[in-house]
């Protein structure tokens, strides 16, 4: 392929191309949150499949209410508990429990609170609807109702309905396995002293954590220094463990870059080698055998950026999930921004509520690609696509949020 730069929505459209979701794998329910279902999840009956008192008070016929007042004798109890079917005796109240099963012949329940007790009697002074205060059943779900749907991130709440149903086993998608693989002579471990000329290693943590957190299994962070042939021993050992592989520096054209030739020499099939986007427009994508390889810039904000928008949809479409793609907003800008030629740019901003309620970006003074603080000071990027011009302050913009918890409710303070 040309080594121009592809436009930046065609190389999302290739790297999701190039990533189907991986196998599914059996695992017991309390071991599945945070994956990612493989399989629809239906009901296998209703939920719950009897009837049952949303309130602690009496059972009774509702028919026999329209006369009330009305005296009823105090027959029998009934509790939130497994027991045999209860039978309802007709003229009477039946004393039931918060959640306990409604005895057969009743179809009403009336809250202690509303009635008058006495000498194990009640008696009821309004007329009670069919139904009142009743749970009925299948109220959760229907006998197969679809409980969660292929690619949803099962969280707390979807795993209390499938617990609540019975499912104690599930199918989730296996966590892809990935390697990072940082490179540069003037590297060094991050609790080691830098000499001059020397930075610490930010790249290879930040990363691995950052796909963690979207749901990965890094099996292995290496570092490689500037030769090519331990670039393309590394790159060999990295794809024949990984289903995608992570690289970091190295990846543009000069004469000490050997991470695209390494895979050259390997084999590697690219589907681009650089983006038309500021920054990170040397981020490649290639196959080789199983695994996905992705080249990014070594420049801490560069890589920062082709992580969310190009790396987060390629092992999200691997893990089965539908939302890879960063949640796009619409905001006011503080500030200015300018385009960027032919380039969709991403600018670095932070984010806020104003006091009217509106959701308001203002891209960091600083975007400088080498930074490593531009990614902790903000939330999202600010987009502006290509020959889109300048945009001024209070204008409209669109913003990739990537940290939600780093929108304020105030301004913040922008270095």
């Amino acid at each position: 392929m040309s080594a121009a730069a592809v436009p930046f929505e065609a190389a999302v459209r290739a790297v999701l191309a190039a990533c189907d979701a991986l196998a599914g794998e059996r695992v017991k329910l309390a071991a599945a949150s945070g994956r990612v279902l493989a399989r629809n999840v239906v009901a296998d009956d209703d939920l719950v499949p009897f009837a049952r008192s949303a309130m602690d008070g009496y059972a009774l016929r509702s028919e026999e209410t329209r006369a009330a007042p009305r005296r009823f004798p105090l027959a029998a109890s009934a509790y939130a508990e497994r027991a045999a079917r209860r039978e309802h005796e007709a003229g009477t109240a039946t004393a039931v429990a918060t959640g306990a099963p409604i005895p057969h012949g009743a179809d009403a329940v009336v809250p202690f609170e509303d009635v008058l007790a006495s000498d194990g009697a009640i008696v009821v002074t309004r007329p009670l609807a069919r139904g009142a205060h009743i749970f009925a059943p299948g109220e959760d779900a229907r006998r197969g109702e679809l409980l969660a749907r292929a690619g949803d991130v099962l969280g707390p709440a979807s795993l209390g309905l499938l617990a609540a149903a019975g499912h104690g086993e599930l199918e989730v998608i296996r966590r892809p396995r990935v390697t990072v693989v940082t490179s540069g002579d003037e590297i060094v471990p991050i609790d080691a002293v830098p000499g001059y000329g020397e930075i610490r290693n930010s790249n290879a943590l930040s990363i691995a954590a950052a796909l963690a957190f979207f749901g990965a299994d890094v099996i292995r962070c290496e570092h490689v220094r500037d030769d090519g042939g331990a670039m393309r021993d590394a790159l060999a050992r990295a794809c024949a463990a990984s289903d995608l592989v992570v690289t970091t520096g190295g990846a543009s054209v000069g004469e000490r870059d050997f991470v695209k030739p390494a895979l050259d020499l390997l084999g590697a099939d690219f589907a681009f080698r650089s983006v038309a986007m500021r920054p990170a427009r040397p981020t490649g994508f290639a196959r080789l055998g199983d695994a996905r390889i992705a080249t990014l810039s070594g420049n801490p904000a560069a890589a920062t950026v082709a992580l969310h928008e190009l790396v987060r949809p390629a092992l999200f479409a691997l893990l089965g999930r539908r939302d890879g793609r960063l949640p796009r907003v619409r905001a006011r800008l503080r500030g200015a921004l300018h385009g960027r030629g032919d380039r969709t740019y991403f600018a670095f901003a932070a984010m806020w509520v104003s006091e009217a309620g509106l959701l308001e970006a203002r891209p960091l003074a600083n975007q400088c690609s080498a930074l490593t603080r531009n990614a902790r000071d903000a939330a999202g990027f600010a987009v502006v696509e290509p020959n889109g011009g300048d945009i001024g302050e209070g204008e409209t913009i669109d913003v990739d949020v990537f940290d939600w918890s780093g929108v304020g409710a105030a301004v913040p303070a922008v270095r």
